[in-house]
């Protein structure tokens, strides 16, 4: 008998052997899992691409009519109130993203998509590289805070298919992504996780009416609801409607500044401007 038939007839040499082939088939076994579950596509995802080039650009139209709408709301009066379909948001994210983020479109991120349903927005794109060919998919919330034009985001339920993900990883990549499409995101860290804090400007070259203060957001099937006010006043008259985010650990900036000033330090990472 050969000296290797010999060692293989000890027990524990035989035991431990096995125990090696188990792990390997459990590693084996949950990749394969966690790449097939990687391959899982949402189903409002699916619904969403499968929006045709007729219909794509039917959309592309009525947001324009719909923008000038407000516009000539505006003309009338210091409010305005409008709405947007999720057709007309899928096919703004077809054309514009690609230019305001072209870093992440350059890096295997393409064909973003939304859905509205029940309150919430759930967002996905996909995203391609040597390894990877998956659908990255999350949850968003949206309520007002108590600055004009800083919206809290809630984000949850971050995916990869089917393949759960941590947020954490993902908080300063997604505001170093933002600061580069000229996109400012703060954070408040709560209990129940990352709130993205969106500053919205009250005035941009490509806006349609300036300044612009939003004071409700409401996310309703297949519909964004959006109002607010216009005007050199509108920011001191700002007054938030529906749920208002309280903040945790962010302050606000002029307390900042303030606070910052007198006892001689820098703020920290909840405080800043991510740009």
């Amino acid at each position: 008998m050969s000296r290797f038939k010999s060692i293989l007839k000890n027990r524990w040499v035989r035991f431990s052997i096995g125990i090696v082939a188990v792990c390997v088939v459990a590693v084996s076994g949950a990749s394969w899992w966690a790449v097939s579950q990687s391959k899982q596509v949402p189903e409002f995802y699916n619904r969403a691409r499968n929006q045709s080039g007729p219909i794509a650009e039917i959309a592309r139209n009525q947001l324009e009519h719909d923008v000038e709408q407000v516009r000539q709301q505006t003309q009338t009066g210091s409010f305005w109130r409008t709405s947007f379909s999720e057709e007309e948001i899928n096919a703004w994210l077809q054309s514009e993203l690609p230019e305001r983020f072209g870093r992440l479109f350059a890096h295997g991120v393409s064909d973003p998509a939304i859905a509205l349903e029940n309150g919430e927005l759930f967002a996905a794109a996909r995203y391609r590289s040597k390894r990877w060919d998956t659908v990255v998919s999350c949850r968003l919330s949206v309520e007002m805070t108590e600055e004009p034009n800083l919206l809290a985001i809630a984000l949850s339920d971050l995916k990869a298919g089917a393949l759960p993900l941590p947020l954490e990883p993902f908080v300063r990549k997604i505001s170093k992504e933002a600061a580069m499409g000229d996109l400012d995101i703060r954070w408040d860290f709560t209990e129940s996780g990352p709130i993205a804090l969106v500053e919205i400007p009250q005035e941009d070259p490509r806006f349609v009416i300036k300044p612009l203060v939003i004071e409700s957001v409401n996310l309703i099937a297949g519909q964004l609801q959006m109002a607010g006010r216009v005007g050199t006043e509108a920011s001191d008259e700002y007054q938030p409607r529906g749920p208002v985010h309280r903040f945790v650990s962010y302050r606000h900036r002029k307390s900042n500044h303030d606070m910052n000033t007198t006892l001689g330090r820098e703020p920290h990472d909840g405080e800043i401007k991510t740009r």
